[in-house]
């Protein structure tokens, strides 16, 4: 049994939101990394609900959460203010549609692979980084935008079903 409930044209749980809709949330992603990856920060927060909360795991494997568009604004500009940031390229694919869990009308909630790139030429690309996204989304004034985001490294929970290594 299914434990997100459908309702066929508004999309279901096996297919996900209707086509436009799908298409307005690509398109979302594809802003999304051409703002953080050219340095846009106005344009990257706009991507948020005003009370949107992003919760990024460091590298130590510590979570940190921002709650609102001004602190996602200090986020972002965590990566824009370094020095080395050029270059990198952020990427998310294989995405998964769920319903929201809170039963909420024009929110979705989208699993995807991400990673990111760095290309300082002439060395060739490399990859920097590689983990997973839970996103939901809510269509605010017929337009797509981030509630909330956790970015996390392809390690702990998400492995939780295989065997202890």
């Amino acid at each position: 049994m299914n434990k997100y409930p459908t309702s066929g044209p508004a999309g279901d749980a096996s297919t996900g939101p209707p086509t436009a809709d799908r298409l307005a949330i690509y398109e979302l992603y594809a802003r999304y990394s051409w703002a953080l990856d050219t340095g846009d920060t106005d344009g990257y927060v706009a991507l948020f609900t005003e009370d949107a909360e992003a919760t990024e795991e460091t590298r130590d494997g510590t979570l940190e959460v921002r709650r609102g568009r001004a602190e996602i604004r200090k986020l972002v500009l965590k990566f824009h203010d370094r020095p080395d940031f050029p270059g990198h390229q952020h990427q998310m694919a294989q995405f998964v549609f769920d319903r929201d869990p809170q039963g909420r009308p024009d929110h979705w909630v989208v699993r995807s692979y991400a990673w990111a790139t760095i290309n300082h030429p002439p060395q060739p690309p490399h990859l920097h980084w590689c983990g997973h996204v839970r996103d939901v989304l809510a269509k605010v004034d017929g337009r797509w935008l981030i509630r909330s985001k956790q970015i996390m490294g392809w390690a702990g929970p998400v492995l939780a079903k295989f065997a202890a290594l």
